[in-house]
């Protein structure tokens, strides 16, 4: 049973926006560290042992006692394991949001039905109903990238979905909030925004830890080793390291270990993201799968995983060596002020100048995360300002260039290709499906059968791209097939149709009377078209929301007075159809 100061502790931090770890299942140790000799790793099932320092970082930054952190990580490590389930019976995006709760030990997600949240819960996870689909938030993000995004808005920092309201946070300079918000009025209630600290994207040149030195310039920290076909080995790092193409690479004794963005295709600093890889030609220096734990334990790497809100994750930077935090936010994008960039993740835990491009991992130790972006201006050793760290996962980095993380062993477990939904496509119209396998061992090379005309699977990244040319309805099967020879597969159905037909249109429903605090629901039939329909709605009265698939105005009004709202519907082809009527809300 927790302590009541743990439980408020870990309440406070999930409330201000937690995320998800990783980790210990069947710890026998009493307590976690009591009696462990400085150094020496603790037991864990699964992703092998817990070095005593990460442990300790764990502790120390999270403010748990030993045995709250033990604890503590196995309930992370059976949430990711549930995570798993859920998005194997809800894909497609289905799941609106989810992320760890560490005051109940559960892994909770949003969805948009009640039936959906019915399989959650048989999956293990907690589930509530917020009434729109993971579609529906990020088209919501992108209207607000198309608003404020690129300059339009001064002040503004980032934005991005808030994975437990399902609400898009918009993050405002102090002294500008108000402007913004006047900006995104028209968006309605689910957008919120709040006053931030503009992040940095962090170099310096303190000198410590594992670091290395592009050219002459201040130093960064190691994130990654990886290999890659054509005999291509090195690291991976932050982008904003490896600016320049061609240039030196030194290692932490101030020797030459390789080229940094040889051929100046191998960096990245912009809204794709923030990664480069730095070329190891070197003789003398060896890839490692290791992850320095200054001085209290290196992790040895095992395999990639991506970051789950709430979960607790560990940093290794030269600077400030092992920090530990939680993840608060994922897919978010960051305006550093030089460069605005999509697809990063948000976490409480500290950093300083010189850990650019260093290494996250889970709690655990045995999956790489992330590369480290950048922070607020509060570092680990104080100072003013907010305390956070940026991350780029680490998925998107491999995937960019084709890499392979060197790992300790062979990734354990049968190849699972993630389970797709049924697909529907329009003739003529370009497709692209993105596909991930886990367990064998990486690389993975994929292969279809069933695919409409028109369609190819990439061998290297299992990505289904092209544009139909005939169509009809087919079965499909995905394979992916490890280097051991070890292979999963996935089938599905997808169905392409003519859109030569008559466009979507939309009756008018009439003007509505409502009272404030009696339930409404008013569906919105459409006529015409071709299915899947996606809609959205702009000035509906506060409370009410429409579901992006459904077509129907639901909710509670909470605010009297009048409005006029104005409803679109858009067909598989991308025509539309809208229509405005009005609304009376009385007491």
């Amino acid at each position: 049973m927790k302590s009541l100061a743990h439980q408020e502790r870990w309440r406070k931090a999930v409330l201000a926006g937690a995320g998800a770890a990783l980790v210990v299942a069947g710890l026998g140790v009493s307590p976690a560290g009591a009696g462990v000799p400085a150094g020496a790793p603790v037991p864990v099932a699964g992703d092998g042992p817990v070095p005593a320092g990460l442990l300790a970082a764990v502790r120390r930054d999270l403010g748990l006692t030993p045995q709250e952190a033990v604890d503590h990580l196995a309930a992370e490590k059976r949430a990711y394991r549930t995570a798993g389930a859920v998005r194997a019976v809800l894909p497609g995006g289905k799941v609106t949001g989810m992320w760890f709760d560490a005051a109940t030990d559960r892994l909770n997600v949003a969805v948009a039905s009640e039936a959906d949240a019915r399989t959650a819960r048989a999956a293990g996870a907690d589930a509530r109903v917020v009434g729109r689909d993971r579609a529906a938030l990020d088209a919501a993000v992108d209207r607000v990238g198309r608003i404020v995004g690129a300059g339009r808005a001064p002040g503004v920092v980032g934005w991005g979905a808030d994975e437990a309201s399902a609400d898009v946070e918009v993050r405002v300079e102090a002294g500008r909030v108000a402007g913004v918000r006047a900006a995104l009025r028209v968006l309605g209630s689910s957008v919120r925004v709040v006053a931030a600290e503009r992040p940095r994207q962090q170099q310096g040149d303190v000198v410590g830890g594992e670091k290395w030195v592009p050219g002459s310039e201040s130093p960064c920290s190691i994130g990654f080793s990886v290999s890659g076909s054509g005999g291509t080995k090195g690291f991976l790092t932050a982008g904003h390291c490896t600016n320049d193409a061609n240039q030196p690479a030194y290692g932490k004794d101030g020797t030459r270990l390789g080229t940094s963005n040889q051929g100046g295709s191998h960096s990245v600093n912009a809204s794709e993201g923030d990664f480069g890889l730095v070329g190891v030609d070197q003789a003398g220096w060896a890839l490692s799968p290791k992850v320095s734990g200054h001085g209290g334990g290196d992790v040895t790497v095992t395999g990639a995983q991506d970051g789950v809100v709430g979960t607790s994750v560990c940093r290794s930077g030269q600077t400030s060596g092992w920090r530990c935090g939680k993840i608060t936010k994922v897919n978010q994008t960051v305006d550093y002020g030089n460069v605005v960039i999509g697809g990063l993740s948000y976490t409480d835990a500290c950093s300083a100048g010189g850990d650019s491009g260093g290494s996250y991992v889970t709690a655990t130790g045995g999956k790489a995360v992330g590369l480290h972006s950048g922070g607020g201006s509060a570092t680990c050793s104080g100072g003013s300002g907010e305390r956070f760290t940026i991350f780029q996962p680490v998925n998107e980095a491999l995937a960019k260039w084709g890499l392979s993380l060197v790992t300790s062993a062979p990734q354990p477990g049968t190849v699972t290709v993630a389970a797709v939904a049924g697909q529907s496509s329009v003739l003529g119209r370009s497709v692209s499906l993105p596909n991930s396998a886990s367990g064998g061992t990486a690389p993975y090379t994929w292969s279809a059968t069933g695919l409409p005309a028109g369609l190819s699977i990439g061998a290297t990244t299992g990505t289904v791209s092209g544009t139909p040319t005939a169509a009809g309805s087919s079965s499909v099967t995905l394979t992916a097939t490890d280097s051991a020879g070890a292979s999963g597969s996935v089938s599905f159905t997808w169905a392409v149709t003519d859109a030569s037909g008559t466009p979507p249109a939309l009756a008018h429903p009439g003007n509505q009377t409502v009272r404030v605090g009696r339930a409404v629901v008013l569906p919105l039939p459409v006529t015409g078209g071709t299915a899947p329909y996606t809609w959205s709605a702009t000035g509906l009265p506060a409370g009410l929301s429409i579901g992006a698939t459904t077509g129907t105005v639901s909710g509670t009004p909470t605010t009297w007075g009048m409005t006029t709202s104005r409803v679109t519907v858009t067909d598989a082809a991308g025509r539309s159809a809208s229509v405005s009527f009005g609304w009376s809300v009385f007491y």
